[in-house]
């Protein structure tokens, strides 16, 4: 056993290597990232299981790119859409060639989200905050360290007292505050220790000759084959626990890759326009009847990568989508020219989708000037006091002047983007506590960076017609006219966390403290079956459902796919297993077709 433990570490290394000499990395590059990001989690009081997985997927982090080889990585020039597109695709072959490899389901996953950012505008899947697992959190702190202080093709290593400004001004944004406090902490005292002794890393003299076998770490086990392109075919083990004869039948895991959007939109015309029908009055008071979901009491980890692969595989032309949340899905339908109806009760969610799904011109030095004009000048009172239970006091006073003066632009692209950069401001705001209040910045600075950052990346992208609300789900629903309904089935749970914990202080600082009405937050599965099956039924006149549901203790994925089953039959289901992270669930897709 010692000696089959021994034999995986050398082939481990050795394809560690390999990754390192195609990033053009120095010889140990990613070992002496793995011993740093082992030694950040046993600070932060891991397991040495979970440290395991994090040595695992630290070492291998970048195999996907590997497995890609994309010839635009290595030659210095600016990443085209396509092109950077096509990289946010690494991650999730990564994953899969880590299950190739017999690599742990942790590792796997950290290794998938090893690209995510704390403030929600990483890749592949766009998970934010605490959704993102701590181990994976690490692996990004350390990995931007790495790099700061290594010759990268597109610019020269930094100075380390450069590299360490910039690792403290990722905090809130690229990395998580609290990890960034300690990993600065741990470099600053193995600076003092290893100063005079500190070597040259020694340059990677070239590419091995052999490329080392999976069959080794699998047990005599050949990989699959990598289809056209480099991505991966997709591990086992990840299926739906669902027979053919429940579901129909079944393909499986669709995360085969991120796909990346058309050349050019469709040149045939939709078939069904996505359009709203009228709404009479009496259904409009009766839609009101029903207060939609609590949104912000659960933390859930919907992955954009597997959506989209899935909805890849659906023929439809125009969607409706009644929860759009941070409206990444519409992202990529809108690059793919698909006709989009984008809904959210929530105040906050709806400006978001309007500004990410609809922007043009980023906003200018004039327009972010006047927005920040006397920002933190105090006025006789504030405007919406409400935001001082989120915020100190000189926090809540910028957020308030900000909202105003984004009200005092006329043009409506523009305000919309300055509502999304401003609930990103905020959020970064409430990411540090007083052990990491030194790594704050001003608000302004911030404001100012994620402007000039373009943060709206579809900018001039979007090929489809795209249309926003701000309603009640089931009224959104019963006018809504597409091919296809994608809900994700709101998830019945007490417990905030995540993203969508910062849910209540957004919706007070776009409606500028309006009350918003109590929601409903079915307490009995018996309540929140009844609630969904309202959305089921008046989605009847939609062709082809796709609908996405996590298990998170109150129903289970049988008791939805039997109610499903009261309306249509569920034809494919989808399938990814988040189960080995903490807060991660089962994912389902399940996808049914009227007649």
């Amino acid at each position: 056993m010692k000696e089959k433990s021994q034999t995986r570490e050398e082939v481990v290394s050795q394809l560690a290597h390999r990754i390192d000499g195609f990033e053009k990395y120095p010889l140990g590059h990613s070992s002496t990232m793995a011993a740093l990001a082992c030694e950040l989690a046993a600070r932060l009081g891991l397991s040495k299981i979970d440290i395991e997985a994090i040595e695992e997927a630290a070492l291998l982090h970048d195999i996907g790119l590997h497995a890609m080889a994309p010839s635009y990585y290595s030659s210095g020039d600016p990443l085209s859409f396509e092109e950077r597109i096509d990289l946010w695709r690494h991650p999730v072959i990564g994953e899969q060639q880590m299950a190739k490899h017999g690599c742990s389901r942790h590792a796997q996953l950290l290794v998938r989200w090893h690209h995510e950012w704390w403030n929600g505008t990483g890749y592949p899947d766009m998970l934010a905050y605490e959704d993102i697992p701590i181990g994976a959190r690490i692996i990004r702190a350390v990995d931007l360290h790495g790099a700061l202080t290594s010759d990268r093709p597109y610019r020269n290593r930094l100075s380390e007292e450069a590299a360490l400004t910039e690792l403290a001004e990722s905090a809130g944004v690229e990395c998580d505050p609290y990890i960034v406090e300690v990993l600065l902490a741990l470099l600053s005292e193995k600076a003092e220790t290893a100063a005079e002794s500190r070597q040259e890393p020694i340059p990677y003299p070239g590419q091995l000759e052999t490329e080392p076998s999976s069959s080794t770490i699998e047990n005599g086990t050949q990989p699959k084959e990598e289809s056209e392109g480099g991505a991966a075919t997709e591990p086992s083990g990840l299926d739906a626990h669902w027979t053919a004869e429940e579901v129909g039948s079944r393909a499986g895991v669709a995360d085969s890759y991120l796909p990346e959007p058309p050349a050019r939109a469709p040149a045939e015309a939709p078939s069904i326009i996505a359009t709203f029908a009228p709404a009479p009055p009496s259904d409009r008071v009766k839609s009101r009847q029903w207060l939609d979901w609590k949104s912000g009491r659960y933390s859930r980890k919907s992955l954009l990568g597997f959506e989209a692969s899935v909805l890849r595989q659906i023929e439809f032309k125009s969607v409706a989508i009644p929860f759009c949340g941070r409206a990444r899905l519409e992202w990529y339908l809108s690059a793919w020219g698909k006709q989009i109806l984008s809904n959210d009760n929530r105040a906050w969610a709806a400006a978001l989708s309007r500004a990410v799904i609809g922007a043009g011109e980023p906003l200018g030095e004039e327009v972010v000037s006047r927005l920040l004009e006397d920002a933190y000048v105090p006025a006789a009172r504030l405007g919406n006091p409400g935001l001082r239970r989120w915020f100190g006091e000189a926090d809540a006073w910028f957020l308030d002047n900000l909202r105003r003066n984004i009200d005092a632009i006329s043009d409506e692209e523009q305000r919309a983007e300055a509502l999304a950069i401003g609930l990103l401001t905020g959020d970064y705001a409430l990411s540090f506590d007083e052990r990491t209040a030194e790594l704050k910045r001003p608000l302004n600075s911030v404001f100012r960076a994620f402007a000039n950052r373009s943060y709206v990346m579809l900018r001039g992208r979007a090929r489809g017609r795209i249309n926003t609300y701000n309603l009640p789900a089931l009224d959104f629903i019963r006018r809504a006219r597409s091919d296809l309904l994608y809900l994700d089935v709101p998830v019945a749970q007490v417990e905030i966390a995540g993203s969508e914990a910062r849910s209540e202080w957004r919706d007070c600082w776009v409606t500028r403290g309006e009350t918003i009405e109590a929601q409903e937050n079915p307490q009995s599965k018996k309540a929140y079956l009844e609630s969904i099956d309202q959305l089921l039924r008046s989605a009847s006149h939609i062709k082809t459902w796709a609908l996405a549901i996590q298990e998170t203790g109150l129903t289970s994925a049988r008791d939805l796919s039997d109610l499903i089953k009261e309306h249509r039959q569920a034809h494919t289901t989808y399938s990814k297993d988040l189960t080995e992270v903490a807060g991660g669930f089962r994912n389902y897709i399940v996808v049914a077709t009227a007649g």
